[in-house]
């Protein structure tokens, strides 16, 4: 059963890929260490491409930990310093706003729920709270014939948003482990409306006792304006050490 799934994933991701025009590329790394049998720590580092792959458009760093007091429940915190890029636009009276950067600062909490019920398959739900301070940010304005005007002014922002994934991982003997997830992303600033959904299918591959990599297909589902995710797909290629 195992086998057929994996000859599956395999298969199928690479199709959507070939097929889509908008394609990006999201690349993350972590390095994990355990400071005792409960407690653990990360450090993370990651950066995506314009669509097309042409340029990148975001960069960030940042750390995040997690405590497990049972089994199957892990409670967990962690930080997200990010800069994006965002493009420049014509406004309705014909000035041209420019290109420019933005940066963020991220916190957040989480839960995770991991459950085993068949040997060869376990599931875990993430429950996440996520809070973005966007900084503000003055951005070059042009008239239409090039004549410099005073600069747009776009305030700070913070924005609530409530993230729930169901993950399912196929365990087997083999190094690698098929997943399947699908994330939804809720505005809680706005009623809880759904901001965007996301679907990840991909494998990781054990490269030794200490190390993996994780390589999939992203799909994202926008439900309105959103400024963090411009791609609306994506390889996915992430990098995990462990000690």
């Amino acid at each position: 059963m195992t086998k057929i799934l994996i000859i599956l994933l395999l298969f199928f991701v690479p199709v959507p890929l070939l097929a889509q025009t908008d394609l990006g590329l999201w690349a993350d790394t972590e390095a994990q260490f355990s400071l005792s049998k409960k407690w653990e720590a990360s450090f993370l580092a990651g950066v995506r491409t314009r669509s097309g792959l042409a340029s990148f458009d975001r960069w960030s760093v940042g750390a995040s930990t997690s405590f497990a007091p049972v089994k199957f429940l892990s409670l967990g915190a962690g930080y997200l310093f990010l800069d994006s890029y965002s493009d420049g636009r014509v406004t309705a009276k014909g000035n041209i706003v420019s290109d420019y950067w933005r940066i963020r600062n991220r916190v957040f909490l989480q839960t995770r729920f991991k459950a085993r019920p068949l040997d060869w398959l376990r599931l875990a739900l993430r429950l996440r709270y996520q809070l973005t301070r966007k900084s503000e940010v003055s951005i070059a304005k042009y008239s239409a014939e090039g004549v410099r005007k005073s600069n747009e002014i776009k305030p700070a922002e913070t924005e609530h948003l409530f993230r729930s994934r169901l993950a399912l991982d196929f365990k087997n003997k083999s190094r690698f482990t098929p997943s399947l997830s699908f994330e939804l992303f809720n505005n809680l600033s706005d009623g809880f409306d759904l901001n965007k959904s996301r679907l990840t299918i991909g494998s990781d591959v054990k490269l030794g006792k200490h190390n993996s990599l994780f390589l999939g297909f992203v799909r994202n589902f926008y439900s309105g304006d959103d400024d963090d995710d411009k791609t609306h797909n994506a390889i996915s290629i992430s990098y995990k050490f462990d000690l």
